[in-house]
């Protein structure tokens, strides 16, 4: 005996080595959803423009607000930045400071357009003004001109000097279309390119006295100009085009409407710190947690979600396992099998975030749901198949069998490596979604199940060999009855199904179509109040900056010059405007479009254009999410934090419905179908998981209302994987019985009936452990796949299951049936 229970040791030895890792592992967890980024996100395809064309940083912005007066409020923050590896304080004065400056800087560049397109006029207002001081210094120049212009049309001056020449021939031509008058002014303006010629005439060209006030008092510059080039140009522009371009675009276009009041009500005082996109979250949550305010902000969402992480994983085991230890307690009341499960299922956890751990030196990131579930999941699993192989153990003892022992293994440790098997092939096909964070989470799940199957076969078989028999009843007697009270209510349910069969059937069919329907008609959201509690800094935050600077920022380029997205940038600008946001862009500078003459380079690199659009709510709310997908919809391509939260979460839904399920189905019935040879039972067993998985995703519905958007993907992951389990026990047991088709059923029913039961209870116990934590996404999950568990273990097994069998009969097995335990 005493050489059996060395062979315990190492696992013990096992638990010791293991659990410095396991107590680390959320050191290791990433919040972000930037990793698991695709390169055919726009939002990444935005980013990577911006970087290379127009040198944005794209820099992580913290809120915080902080009540206090001014240098107190700066000083704390000045102080408790020294948790920040890098970061950048801006003041609420930097910041309107920097704003101006930023419009300035756009006024400028539009002033100048205007002012390029006044410069020729000024250059004319110049020569003018060297011509006029020319004219009056040789006065007997201009008298000349007068009178070549004036008099020799109305034969009182002659001349045959070349001007006077070259003036007659422009004067007879002109008098052919215009008036003398009109043709005299013009063939003299033009021979002597003095415009000031226009505005003598027959009648008084000969009073140079006149002539000569004339020219010392001319300003009316507008006009001569006016005259020449037929457009109307103010004094003030002929002067100084950019000064008055300048103060034209000022007076069309305001400043941003960002004042004090943005950063200052009352005793709150807004800051903002610039970290870049790799600052540790645990240097944040450092921070925050020594701020004497609120912090908020998409850095500060992901740092508070982790540090609540971290502190619900510690509560999920505990709760997990004072639940599942109770159930056990219940089911045994036996203190060493008890252990036994709850040793199996330490090892099972320790094995799987181990693995993770390891990964990690592969460039594998542990995505923090999937850290998150795996305590559940592993427990529920490893004490599942460890149940599966004690209970067979006991009703071998029970029957007298030569080696229990190895009959057990033999008959449940294969079922269970069966069982286990079919999960990891189930969870196989995330790994090949095109989706990367759907990917990264079922690499988690497959490494679970994997390191589900070790304790529950190896350790447990190990244990149950070097324990004597006398030890397993323990304070009892003897060891615990593989039959119960559960039996009769399995036995007396089937059996009642088999018989009802059409109504059965019927009724799982309107339950099936009633909750797909509820499932299609309720959405699911984003909201930052599912990864963090209502009552976080962060969250809190959110609603403060609602009443403050309430804006967050999308960036959406459009590819081409300004002349072809002219049309574009005005649609996408009206329509941001009109929703009180703020544009700025070639043709947008605030919430005025500016005419397609007019363009502010900046915005434009390298067939790029870019559009900032300052969205009037504060990042990740449900407002600015909603924002954002409006622009999205409308086939712009958007980059910034809403934009990339959008994106992941479309791009993973639709990959799990319309890639990762199907093809989990598809795989579960091939591989059934190679190992059993009946291709019925697997299509059956994956409709009745639908049965389940809906049910479940339903009820969430209607008790959550609006969920969290991978909730309803979590519960139909886990009954697709581990709703297998429950079934294969079924199967596997009919397959070992004899007699009629439908005494087969009701015999294999009853006789898995304390496993799958049993089972079920502990499973479900383990994911109800989620409830007790406060991310109401855990609780939504949590309470869904627990319920969807018991469901499927009372409801849909030894009910639904019976009845269909039953309906199908020999068409059970079609086209054969092969034993895989032998």
């Amino acid at each position: 005996m005493k050489k059996s229970l060395i062979t315990v040791i190492p696992w013990l030895l096992l638990i010791v080595i293991l659990s410095p890792i396991t107590l680390q592992i959320q050191n290791y967890f990433v919040y972000s959803d930037s990793p698991f980024l695709s390169n055919e996100y726009p939002s990444v395809t935005v980013s990577r423009v911006l970087d290379n064309y127009f040198n944005f940083s794209q820099d992580s912005t913290l809120y915080i607000i902080i009540n206090g007066n001014y240098n107190q409020s700066l000083n704390q923050i000045d102080k408790n930045s020294k948790y920040l590896e890098d970061y950048r304080i801006v003041t609420p004065f930097q910041y309107i400071n920097e704003t101006k400056n930023e419009y300035s800087k756009e006024i400028s560049e539009l002033a100048n357009i205007t002012a390029a397109y006044l410069e020729p006029f000024h250059r004319i207002y110049n020569n003018l003004t060297i011509l006029k001081y020319n004219l009056l210094k040789n006065f007997t120049n201009f008298e000349c001109q007068l009178n070549v212009s004036f008099g020799i049309p109305l034969d009182k001056y002659h001349s045959n000097s070349s001007k006077a020449k070259e003036f007659l021939v422009a004067y007879s031509i002109l008098t052919k279309n215009e008036t003398k008058l009109n043709a005299a002014r013009d063939a003299g303006a033009y021979v002597f390119k003095d415009p000031y010629i226009l505005f003598f005439s027959f009648n008084n060209y000969s009073n140079f006295s006149l002539a000569y006030n004339f020219l010392k008092t001319f300003n009316n510059y507008s006009e001569i100009i006016y005259e020449i080039t037929g457009k109307y140009i103010p004094e003030s522009a002929l002067v100084n085009p950019y000064n008055f371009s300048l103060t034209e675009v000022k007076n069309r276009i305001l400043p941003p409407p960002i004042s004090l009041s943005n950063f200052h009500k009352g005793n709150e005082w807004l800051f903002l710190i610039q970290i870049p996109k790799n600052e540790s979250l645990i240097d944040v949550e450092n921070f925050i947690k020594n701020t004497n305010g609120t912090v908020t902000g998409h850095f500060a969402i992901y740092a508070q979600s982790a540090y609540y992480t971290e502190s619900n994983l510690k509560l999920i085991d505990i709760v997990t396992i004072i639940l599942v230890g109770s159930l056990l307690i219940i089911l045994l009341r036996s203190l060493l099998p008890i252990l036994l499960l709850l040793a199996s299922a330490v090892i099972g956890i320790e094995i799987s975030y181990t693995l993770l751990y390891l990964l990690t030196f592969t460039g594998y990131q542990i995505y923090y749901i999937s850290g998150l579930v795996i305590p559940p999941i592993v427990f529920g699993i490893t004490i599942d198949y460890s149940i599966l192989f004690i209970y067979r153990y006991f009703e071998e003892i029970k029957k007298k069998s030569n080696n229990p022992i190895k009959t057990a293994l033999k008959t449940a440790g294969k079922g269970a490596i069966f069982s286990g098997l079919s999960i990891t092939l189930g969870f196989m096909s995330f790994v090949f979604s095109p989706s990367p964070l759907l990917k990264n989470i079922g690499e988690a799940l497959i490494t679970a199940s994997i390191s589900s199957i070790i304790p529950a076969v190896i350790f447990t078989y190990t244990a149950l060999k070097a324990i004597p028999i006398s030890w397993l009843g323990y304070p009892r007697r003897d060891i615990p009855s593989p039959v119960d009270s559960r039996i009769k209510y399995l036995e007396k349910v089937a059996s009642s199904s088999i018989h009802r069969k059409t109504i059965v059937i019927f009724v799982m069919i309107i339950l099936t179509l009633f909750s797909f329907s509820v499932f299609y008609t309720h959405s699911t959201n984003i909201n930052i109040n599912e990864i963090v509690p209502s009552y976080s800094s962060s969250v809190i935050g959110e609603k403060y900056l609602l009443n403050l600077f309430n804006y967050s920022i999308d960036y959406i380029i459009i590819h081409g010059n300004p002349n072809i997205t002219y049309t574009k940038v005005y649609n996408l600008s009206k329509y941001i405007i009109s929703n009180n946001g703020l544009v700025y862009s070639t043709f947008s500078i605030n919430n005025i479009i500016l005419n397609k003459s007019e363009y502010i380079p900046q915005f434009y690199r390298d067939n790029y254009t870019l559009v900032e659009a300052y969205i009037p709510y504060p990042v990740f709310s449900s407002k600015a999410i909603d924002f954002t997908k409006s622009i999205i919809n409308q086939g712009y391509e958007v980059g910034g934090s809403n934009a990339q939260r959008i994106y992941i979460v479309n791009n993973t839904v639709s990959n799990y419905y319309n890639f990762v399920l199907p093809f989990t189905i598809l795989i579960i019935i091939f591989y059934l179908f190679v190992i059993l040879g009946s291709i019925v039972v697997p299509i059956r067993l994956a409709l009745t998981l639908i049965v389940s998985s809906l049910t479940g995703v339903a009820t969430m519905d209607l008790v959550f209302h609006s969920v969290y958007w991978l909730s309803p993907l979590i519960v139909f992951a886990m009954l697709f994987s581990i709703g297998i389990d429950y079934d294969m026990f079924i199967i596997l047991r009919i397959i070992e019985e004899k007699g009629s088709e439908e005494k087969r059923i009701l015999t294999g029913i009853k006789n898995s009936g304390l496993v799958v039961t049993a089972a079920g209870l502990i499973l479900a116990g383990a994911f109800f452990s989620l409830v007790a934590t406060n991310m109401r996404f855990l609780q939504e999950i949590g309470f869904s796949v627990g319920f969807s568990v018991l469901f499927d273990t009372f409801i849909v097994r030894p009910i639904f299951v019976p009845a269909i069998m039953s309906f199908l009969k020999q068409y059970n097995w079609w086209p054969k049936i092969r034993k895989i335990i032998r």
